[in-house]
């Protein structure tokens, strides 16, 4: 039996998804996040400020006025990352459209991922009981949308 593109491409995926999450947990990538953590605070606390909030970064956290947000590993946007990457590295096209997908789409997410988390220090100043739903369900989702817009972009320009 030949499996059809569409099952081919959703294999890959699964693959390579499973494939990023064991490298993840053998290299306990988790715990060498903290350079990226306390980079990602201050980026956003300076973003939250230049948009007239009281944000401040110190190490991996950002302080606002009642709440301290911590940027822990999840919060660095490397899920969102390996979504995207497995989906390029699924997806049938040349290893050149490859690299420039990886090469455009990782630092759009990162830099999406510093904004939602300067909005989010903004919106704790304005509206603190709004944070949680905003970053735990909203942002989500947000940020799913991007990884199909994006993936999807990608696959109709250089697929």
């Amino acid at each position: 039996m030949r499996w059809s593109p569409g099952m081919t491409f959703g294999v890959r995926f699964f693959l390579c998804l499973m494939l990023f999450s064991v490298l993840f947990w053998a290299f306990s990538l988790h715990e060498h996040l903290g350079p990226v953590q306390r980079t990602i605070a201050k980026l956003s606390a300076n973003a939250a400020r230049w948009s007239g909030g009281g944000a401040q970064a110190r190490g991996d956290d950002i302080l606002i006025k009642t709440m301290v947000m911590t940027v822990n590993h999840e919060c660095t946007g490397i899920f969102v990352c390996v979504l995207f990457a497995s989906f390029v590295l699924a997806y049938p096209a040349s290893w050149s459209s490859r690299l420039i997908g990886m090469s455009i789409g990782i630092p759009l997410f990162f830099t999406v991922n510093v904004f939602r988390l300067a909005m989010l220090a903004r919106i704790v100043e304005v509206y603190p009981n709004a944070f949680f739903y905003l970053h735990e369900y909203v942002w989500q989702g947000i940020f799913m949308l991007f990884v199909l817009v994006g993936s999807i972009a990608w696959a109709e320009r250089f697929g």
